[in-house]
């Protein structure tokens, strides 16, 4: 999984840019979630509705579901977007955080916009690259607000570098498997894992091995 944060100063455009990378990201076969930070509290949970009157019994957290949606309403602690992303996101490809030019660690992409501000405010050592409508001064890669498919292009060649060594064989034979199906592999097996107790919780090697048994037909 890829998290890559989209900061910059309100009316920068960060909210735009990422309904622009959504469709390229998908249009490359992979799976995008988002992640809002807001700089607020917000209310999703109306007051005097069913989903409120239980949590107001003091039930720990919700669940509301429907034919086409699901919801899971419960209190944190301004969460890190990391833990949100592997706790309840892990199925994505590719998570886009709007917001978090606070949490440290997080790769991040800078928007700055004529008539906001062109400073850019991110550390060097977190910074991916620059979206941007003006000139402005750094080493990283600039990419126009309009130029999203190369923008998505750039961050899944970071993802391919960052991508786990799988080779896989089969009954001897090396077989090639694409970034797409390395990923899904990937997060299948850890995925599994998770539910064994005494699997550390990031291992850096799994070997699984395979052999089946041939079927064997009794001659009638």
């Amino acid at each position: 999984m890829k998290i890559i944060a989209l900061v910059g100063l309100s009316g920068s455009g960060k909210t735009r840019l990422v309904t622009r990378l959504i469709p390229e990201f998908r249009n490359r076969g992979l799976k995008v979630a988002v992640i809002k930070r807001c700089s607020q509290d917000f209310l999703i949970d109306v007051e005097g509705k069913d989903s409120w009157h239980y949590r107001e019994a003091g039930a720990a957290a919700v669940a509301l579901t429907s034919p086409r949606d699901m919801a899971v309403l419960r209190k944190a602690a301004a969460p890190d977007p990391r833990l949100v992303a592997r706790n309840y996101l892990s199925r994505a490809d590719v998570v886009l955080v709007e917001g978090g030019k606070g949490v440290r660690g997080l790769k991040k992409i800078e928007v700055v916009r004529q008539g906001v501000g062109l400073d850019i405010l991110t550390p060097a050592e977190e910074l991916l690259a620059v979206v941007t409508d003006g000139p402005v001064a750094t080493d990283r890669p600039v990419f126009s607000p309009e130029d999203a498919a190369a923008l998505a292009d750039f961050l899944l060649a970071s993802l391919e570098e960052e991508m786990a060594d799988i080779q896989l064989e089969v009954d001897g034979r090396e077989v090639a498997m694409n970034p797409f199906v390395r990923k899904i592999v990937e997060n299948t097996v850890l995925g599994m894992l998770k539910s064994l107790s005494d699997v550390p919780g990031d291992p850096a090697t799994i070997r699984l091995t395979i052999a089946r048994r041939e079927e064997k037909h009794e001659k009638p």
